[in-house]
């Protein structure tokens, strides 16, 4: 092998190293700046609550490392999805198999949910719980019924409940996300069962909707 070759290869050897050195950087980086994200996210949910300090640092230790846990399970999922498509060319198979892998994904995030909340309740009570769940997810729950109320201020109480009970169900799995997309998008779901169902109890919906975003 001539000296211009070895020159070419010991070039290429280089150029590789520098490549799978930005890439371990780059993950380093997205590590990290995820760990700083979910510290403030934890740090900004015990704040809230009316406990002392000691069971504040517990309690954000219990918030942080359920956000971990999300996280992966998460990314054990689009792992294991994204080799699907990448080894099965048969759509149906890999319809069936996708579907087992969200199967197996949501038994385990229940179980990572319930756990949660049984850590929880040994030291919150059951409102200072619910404080957690809504700081979870930005008040996204007592906002959206507090805006229903106000929209359609001739709901019963039976139309009221169900609409609260939609929203508690959504916040329930909104917590089991780690981004803000795929939370709003739980709420977004469940804001559309609502609204089919106010629909087909003759409640008018769209003037109503538009005239409210006016105020």
């Amino acid at each position: 092998m001539d000296v211009f070759m070895l020159k070419k290869i010991n070039k290429l050897q280089l150029l590789f190293l520098m490549c799978i050195c930005f890439v371990a950087n780059a993950q380093q980086h997205e590590v990290k700046d995820y760990i700083n994200d979910i510290d403030e996210r934890a740090s900004a949910i015990v704040s809230q609550l009316d406990i002392n300090d000691a069971d504040k640092k517990e309690i954000k230790g219990i918030v942080l490392k359920q956000y971990v846990h999300i996280e992966k399970i998460e990314a054990k999922r689009d792992a294991q999805l994204e080799k699907l498509k990448k080894t099965i060319a048969d759509q149906e198979k890999q319809k069936i198999k996708s579907e087992e892998v969200w199967t197996k994904y949501k038994v385990s995030i229940s179980k990572l949910h319930d756990d949660y909340l049984d850590k929880l309740s040994k030291k919150l009570t059951e409102s200072q719980i619910v404080q957690v769940k809504d700081a979870m997810t930005y008040q996204v729950m007592p906002k959206t019924y507090a805006n229903f109320l106000d929209m359609f201020q001739n709901l019963n109480e039976e139309q009221k409940k169900m609409i609260y009970d939609h929203l508690v169900e959504a916040r329930e799995n909104a917590m089991n996300v780690g981004t803000h997309k795929w939370q709003f998008q739980w709420f977004a779901k469940y804001r559309g069962k609502i609204n089919n169902i106010l629909a087909s109890q003759g409640i008018e919906l769209h003037h109503t909707s538009k005239a409210w975003e006016k105020k």
